[in-house]
């Protein structure tokens, strides 16, 4: 800087831009900011007039947990997603076959869950991936397509690492409610 010192006012504005320009790219990089190049749009939730949902397109909407890690998989050519990568936390999909045909499944480190057109959750932990079904029908499989179970509303699956065998169990109110609970339900 042709051996001046900056003056303590400039140094402030340089450090705001930089502040402003490392947010700018933070934001860029966030699953909401990438869900809304996929087709999506958050929009207020009717139910919970204190929370927003991924609305993608028609009949299809994703709900976050707070602090949860995904990204939207979206087919080269299409404007809509037709899954979600949950590396951590908790999605959950609504999805209404009266108003669309397409398929929804979300990957996990554990587990593939693919909707039958339905609402459902999905958690990830370091442990096991488990699938919640509200209503509707979903078919959840390992990551390696082994041992798939068919999910009806009210049933669960944990998905630990490892190849023993998949079972399905009437989840408890407590249990549905906890992962329920986390996207204000």
């Amino acid at each position: 800087m042709n051996g001046q010192v900056p003056s303590p006012g400039t140094r402030a504005a340089v450090s705001a831009a930089a502040l402003l320009a490392l947010a700018a790219f933070w934001l860029a990089a966030t699953p909401l900011a990438r869900a809304q190049d996929n087709g999506c749009s958050l929009v207020q939730d009717d139910r919970n007039p204190y929370e927003k949902i991924l609305s993608c397109g028609v009949g299809l909407a994703i709900r976050v947990a707070p602090s949860t890690v995904y990204r939207l998989i979206t087919p080269p050519g299409s404007r809509e997603p037709t899954g979600a990568r949950l590396d951590s936390g908790a999605l959950m999909i609504e999805l209404d076959r009266s108003k669309t045909k397409r398929n929804f499944q979300i990957q996990t480190p554990h587990a593939i869950a693919a909707v039958r057109g339905t609402t459902w959750a999905v958690e990830v932990n370091p442990k096991q991936s488990s699938t919640f079904v509200v209503a509707g029908v979903v078919a959840v499989s390992r990551v390696n397509r082994t041992d798939t179970v068919v999910l009806n509303a009210g049933e669960g699956v944990d998905v630990p690492a490892g190849t023993g065998p998949l079972t399905v169990k009437a989840w408890s109110e407590d249990r549905a409610r906890t992962l329920l609970g986390r996207f204000g339900q």
